[in-house]
């Protein structure tokens, strides 16, 4: 078997060290993803936010409240409803507010890099925070700090630009002609002059309010309605839907399956292929002719055979349109994944992001958290060396392996060892929500996953959901042909802690087996959760007992990632979870 990126670049000669060399091999086996860019601005300068407030018209004498990732200030809008703020020691990107205007408290937000940006406070702005945030504008701001930071990207707003734009033209509330609201040149309509387009906008928002027989607020509201955390991105929206699932599209796909490669003839892994989705017909034709056929079996879950030895298989869809698949692949159950392909670059890599991964010799399950820039270069990793458990976590920065995009699709990470050379190929996939998730995988079967790192929220108590469950073990076998699926009740939160209680059971089985569990948000680090072992008793008496674990959520996909932490007796397992 191939040596794993820790030990292939723990022989990488590089004047950093042992340590540094070790990240590098980490880094590459799980992509980085998600929006932001390059490192924010050193802290010690002064960051210049600027803008206008408009309701219907300019909000004069206004306060405005900016909370950023670092560093906090005020201003006093103008008589035209411009207003500036200079927060000392500020850095991107930031939340807004804009209090006591014609439609009560407005929103938004500010992102970039550098040391200015533009801010405007209006009811599309508003809407805007609401459809990135998929809540209360006002919850997003008083929850604002530097671990949630992550959500406010160029990505993550120009999705929700989109949905906001849909919402508003299905409505019959024409808004035409603003592109972002958030940074779009404003001039509002008043009593001495004329609005531009975004001015007219606004100046007739409030007859078109009232045909469509509604307040902004509840227009603010609805909007979060139609902008779930998990959904489809907008090219795929207008292709053709499977008839039992509405996030099966019609489109190009790629197939990873999480297993040991080998070589085809273009040089990539046998377990990678590339594909058509026919999701009107229930087929997935790869490029090489053969035909995966699927029938339905409930909401966005298939049954059909792999295509490739006639073996059974077993597939769901998560609401972000990525499949989750299990089968036999040369008489061994194996797990793949398969995503929507999109014409991703290096630049939409760029950002802070968490990893999940399954490698070494032997197998282990890692947890890392590093920094991509926009050319494919890792600018810095901490955790790379670390329990999975730990804590607290050594930095490093490069030189590390680059990334670099490869004409076959997705990106390629090599070795920059010439005496140990490897190679490595990520894919990525932006949701609906502007999210992006990373998927990599190694020739020997070593794999990982990316996601933004972002702060995880108490979820809303007597809140439910649903996953299907597929679990391998570190030999990459999957528990099963068959998913199994959980359910789940929060029971109680508990803020000072930052854990709740939830209930869960397997929804398949007649006796009842609900047992509690207490999963401890953002631990060990920032953006995992961790369930401690425990016990539990069910309704009938029962005694569950339950491993401990790390879990990483994959923002805006459906999907978790989660660890069970090996014991004197037991092994660890890999487990993928897709809510239904």
């Amino acid at each position: 078997m191939p040596a794993t990126f820790v030990t292939s670049l723990a022989r990488t000669p590089m004047t950093a060290g042992l340590n540094a060399v070790a990240l590098a091999a980490v880094l590459a086996l799980a992509g980085c993803g998600g929006g932001g860019g390059e490192d924010s601005p050193p802290a010690s300068g002064s960051l210049t936010l600027s803008g206008i407030v408009a309701a219907r018209t300019a909000e004069s004498a206004r306060s405005i409240d900016v909370k950023c990732a670092s560093g906090s200030g005020t201003a006093t809008s103008n008589s035209d409803g411009s207003y500036t703020v200079t927060v000392t020691g500020g850095s991107l990107p930031c939340v807004l507010r804009a209090a006591g205007t014609t439609d009560g408290d407005l929103y938004s937000v500010a992102y970039g890099s550098g040391r200015t940006a533009t801010a405007n406070l209006t009811p599309l702005t508003q809407l805007v925070v609401a459809s990135m945030a998929a809540g209360d504008p006002a919850t997003f701001y008083g929850n604002f700090s530097a671990d949630t930071a992550a959500l406010v990207t160029a990505a993550r707003v120009d999705a929700a630009v989109g949905t906001v734009q849909a919402d508003l033209t299905a409505r019959g509330i024409d808004a035409t002609g603003v592109d972002n609201p958030v940074t779009a040149a404003l001039v509002p309509a008043g009593t001495t002059q004329t609005g531009n387009t975004y001015g007219q906008v606004l100046a007739g928002l409030e007859a078109n309010l009232t045909t469509a027989g509604m307040t902004l607020a509840q227009l603010t509201t609805a909007v979060v309605s139609a902008s779930p955390a998990v959904r489809l991105p907008a090219a795929l929206l207008s292709q053709p839907q499977a008839s039992n699932c509405a996030a099966l599209r019609s489109g190009p796909v790629r197939v990873v399956w999480l297993a040991p490669a080998g070589l085809k003839a273009d040089g990539d892994f046998d377990t990678i292929s590339r594909g058509a989705m026919d999701a009107t017909a229930l087929t997935l034709t790869a490029d090489n002719g053969t035909v995966t056929r699927l029938s339905a079996n409930g909401t966005c879950r298939y049954a059909g055979s792999t295509g490739l030895n006639g073996d059974p298989a077993d597939a769901v869809v998560s609401q972000a349109g990525v499949m989750v698949m299990t089968s036999k692949i040369n008489g061994v159950n194996r797990l793949g994944v398969a995503l929507p392909e999109q014409a991703l670059t290096l630049a939409d890599l760029a950002g802070e992001f968490n990893m999940m991964n399954l490698e070494g010799s032997p197998a282990a399950g890692k947890t890392v958290t590093a920094k991509l820039g926009s050319a494919g270069d890792i600018v810095w990793a901490r955790c790379f060396n670390e329990d999975v458990l730990a804590r607290t976590c050594t930095t490093q920065g490069p030189p590390f392996a680059p990334v670099a995009a490869d004409g076959r699709g997705g990106f390629t990470m090599r070795s920059i060892d010439p005496a140990d050379p490897w190679t490595d190929r990520w894919f990525a996939y932006r949701t609906g929500s502007g999210d992006l998730m990373v998927l990599w995988i190694g020739s020997g079967g070593s794999w990982g996953v990316f996601t933004p790192n972002v702060a995880r929220t108490l979820p809303t108590v007597g809140g439910s959901s649903r996953s299907w469950d597929m679990s391998m073990t570190m030999d990459r076998i999957a528990s099963s042909t068959v998913f199994s699926e959980s359910a789940f009740v929060t029971k109680s939160a508990d803020a000072a802690t930052d854990s709740y209680v939830r209930t869960r059971r397997n929804p398949l089985l007649v006796t009842d087996d609900s047992h509690d569990e207490k999963i401890q948000q953002n631990w060990p680090r920032n953006g995992y959760a961790h369930r401690p072992a425990g016990s539990s008793t069910t309704p009938t008496g029962t005694t569950i007992n339950f491993r401990e674990w790390v879990s990483l959520r994959l923002l805006g996909t459906g999907l978790s990632v989660t660890y069970s932490v090996p014991t004197a007796t037991q092994a660890g397992v890999m487990s993928f979870g897709v809510t239904q």
